[in-house]
């Protein structure tokens, strides 16, 4: 056993003891390689290394400029060896669309082209080391087409946009609860269903006060309006009875203060 000498007196907490040896620094993982990280992102895209999008020694970042048909399409964005990247989408009008995205999990997006040339790239803050890729199939999954059908419809029938508007939409099975974010006021609902002969609509606040009794609206196409005054922040709209092929899309409109 080796005892500590002490000088005394003691002055400001002085120790004249021997030296401990400094504490050595944590281990650190050795960073992956580019090798690595480009098989990280086949793996996640299910892809091979040799196919169009994938990174390469030449093109580190994933990148595809393909002429496709119409059609709905599935675009995958992939990368590794870095915290995450962003995924740009370009078509014939040439306005890119960017969505940024970590690399734990792939990024899905996706597109209704209309046909014509479509520029897809993932491209990471760094440089190699770190590795993205693309891929583009077309869409396996018939609730995206389903969601953008709706998406579309509903568009069409709320035009013009107001300014200041709230808006959704609905559609299933049974019936349909809504909920915006309104704040309290005085706003105008337009309302349009179809797939139903006639929806029952009414409306609440979120503390559950009736602001619009239940009201039949016929599923003809035509917009239906009415007046409403919230006296409390926020609107529940519910909407029925549903139906296979029913859909609403609906807005409130603000149009004076309580």
């Amino acid at each position: 056993m080796v005892a500590a000498v002490l000088a005394m007196p003691l002055a400001g907490c002085e120790y004249s003891g021997p030296d401990e040896p400094p504490a050595p620094p944590p281990a650190t993982p050795s960073a992956a390689s580019f090798k690595d990280n480009v098989n990280e992102v086949t793996r996640l895209l299910e892809a091979s290394p040799a196919d169009p999008g994938m990174p390469s020694e030449a093109e580190p970042a994933g990148k595809l400029s393909l002429d496709l048909a119409p059609g709905d399409y599935l675009v995958t964005g992939a990368c590794a060896g870095v915290y995450g990247a962003k995924l740009t989408l370009v078509k014939a009008d040439g306005v890119p669309e960017a969505s940024s995205f970590e690399c734990t999990s792939t990024l899905d997006r996706f597109v209704r082209h209309d046909g014509g040339p479509l520029t897809i790239s993932a491209v990471p803050p760094t440089g190699r080391p770190a590795a993205t890729g693309v891929k583009v199939q077309a869409n396996p999954d018939r609730r995206l087409s389903e969601l953008e059908d709706l998406s579309d419809w509903a568009a069409q029938q709320l035009q013009p946009p107001v300014p200041g508007e709230l808006r959704g939409t609905g559609s299933g099975n049974t019936t349909t609860t809504a909920s915006l974010s309104a704040p309290q006021g005085q706003y105008e609902l337009h309302l349009v269903c179809a797939g139903l002969p006639v929806a029952q609509l009414s409306v609440s606040t979120w503390k559950g006060a009736e602001v619009l009794a239940p009201v039949s609206v016929p599923c003809g196409g035509s917009m239906f309006k009415a007046p409403l005054v919230l006296p409390t922040e926020g609107a529940n709209l519910t909407m029925g009875p549903g139906g296979l092929d029913s859909r609403f899309a609906y807005r409130i409109v603000p149009t004076g203060q309580p």
